[in-house]
């Protein structure tokens, strides 16, 4: 499968994460049977397998996601898989490489845009793919349910860092609390769990991670005790390497897509003047965590209704200033969003999407220095007067590298007739 593979959103409100623990040197074994036996047909019984995997650490464990669209039909599609003919001709042999099939999360996502987008085409039985990509799940256990306060601090403190490091989270998944609808099939109970998913082009991306991370001062002094106060229990981190014709996976930029749609009002909660923090990275392509940071004010306007809007930001630093014009195409109910700087005067090409909730998603694809890139915007809304903006690319079918953003905070009319003349 190659990386224009086209992406889908996966619906499954209802997800298992499944870890089984096998018998010395038989995981192979299961891998070959799931692959070929136990995709399509559980498919056909009214579910979707999202991902299976080798745990990188682990050698005799086998991991893997399925969905389903909500409870009732959990029940309904695991009675009809395991009472099928797939089931019956090869449980034997699935069951005989195993040693517990019981540490099973019942997980939901956390809002409507925090599942997984995954391709919309399987690769073959039969396809042979070398395990270069690596997707690594964090599974925190809360003391209490997941709440707008925790997601708002994930989102506000957590995730900017791992984008930053190389671990941009792809899907985020809370605990499922409704009654196990297939008890046949235990799953874990009385735990409040977490977990979010990041994709890495390979081990050495994910090692840039880890020791980028272990260098930042914010996250070793800030934020991660910061984290820890939310915590029943350190963090554990799964990494997983995608089977042959596992969904999730797939080497290359992931959660591309030019299909995200939003709505007209949007980016009504820019309309104003803005002071920006900015850090920009010193050089792209080049696994540096080196950043610039220096100041800029914007202000935006709406226009046409809102199905326009533009804003100016001037860097006085840099010496130089840039211009946004947002577009809203009202048929596909999709913004389009261009840039252009005075350094240059040449409207660069656009990144179109939408918001979901407080978080919007733009893609799209340009030259940077030269090369070919494609290119990922997402803004967060971070109430009435706060925002961020983040820039990423990927090259060559990588991971995405952040490597601007911007920490927006609103001035208000009081603090703008303060500012001498």
């Amino acid at each position: 499968m190659d990386q224009t593979t086209p992406l889908q959103y996966d619906h499954s409100a209802v997800i298992e994460l499944r870890q089984y623990r096998l018998h010395a040197g038989r995981r192979d074994a299961l891998i070959d049977l799931f692959d070929r036996e136990f995709l399509e047909s559980q498919e056909t019984a009214g579910l979707r397998v999202i991902g299976q995997f080798r745990d990188a650490n682990r050698p005799d464990h086998f991991v893997w996601l399925r969905g389903f669209p909500d409870m009732c039909s959990r029940a309904e599609a695991l009675k009809a898989f395991y009472g099928g003919p797939a089931w019956k001709a090869h449980r034997e042999a699935a069951n005989a490489t195993m040693v517990d099939s019981d540490d099973v999360l019942l997980l939901r996502p956390v809002d409507a845009e925090s599942g997984f987008w995954l391709p919309k085409q399987r690769a073959a039985v039969g396809t042979s793919r070398p395990a270069k990509s690596l997707v690594m799940a964090t599974v925190y256990l809360l003391t209490r349910p997941v709440d707008e306060n925790f997601a708002r601090f994930f989102d506000s403190r957590v995730k900017p860092l791992m984008e930053e490091t190389g671990a941009v989270p792809i899907a985020r998944l809370r605990t499922e609390y409704a009654h196990n609808t297939f008890p046949a099939l235990p799953v874990r109970t009385g735990e409040n769990a977490f977990v979010w998913f990041a994709c890495f082009g390979s081990a050495a991306d994910h090692a840039r991670h880890d020791l980028s991370l272990s260098r930042s001062s914010q996250w070793l002094n800030d934020v991660r005790p910061a984290l820890s106060l939310y915590l029943k229990s350190p963090a554990q981190h799964l990494l997983l390497e995608p089977t042959a014709r596992s969904l999730l996976g797939e080497v290359g930029p992931s959660g591309y897509t030019t299909d995200r749609t939003g709505d007209v009002h949007d980016f009504d909660f820019l309309a104003g003047t803005w002071s920006i923090a900015n850090r920009r990275l010193k050089r792209r392509g080049a696994a540096s965590n080196e950043w610039d940071e220096f100041p800029a004010t914007g202000h935006a306007e709406m226009h046409l209704g809102g199905v326009a809007n533009t804003d100016e930001i001037i860097f006085p630093a840099q010496g130089w200033a840039g211009m946004t014009l947002r577009a809203f195409d009202l048929e596909k109910r999709q913004w389009s969003i261009y840039w252009i700087n005075s350094r240059l005067g040449k409207l660069l090409p656009p990144v179109v999407g939408g918001f979901a909730g407080d978080r919007g998603e733009f893609y799209g694809e340009d030259q940077d220095e030269g090369r070919p890139v494609r290119v990922r915007f997402i803004w967060t809304r971070l109430g009435p007067d706060a925002a961020r903006w983040e820039q990423a690319f990927a090259s060559d079918g990588q991971a995405w590298e952040t490597n601007w953003i911007m920490e927006l905070k609103r001035v208000s009319a009081v603090d703008q007739q303060a500012k001498p003349s």
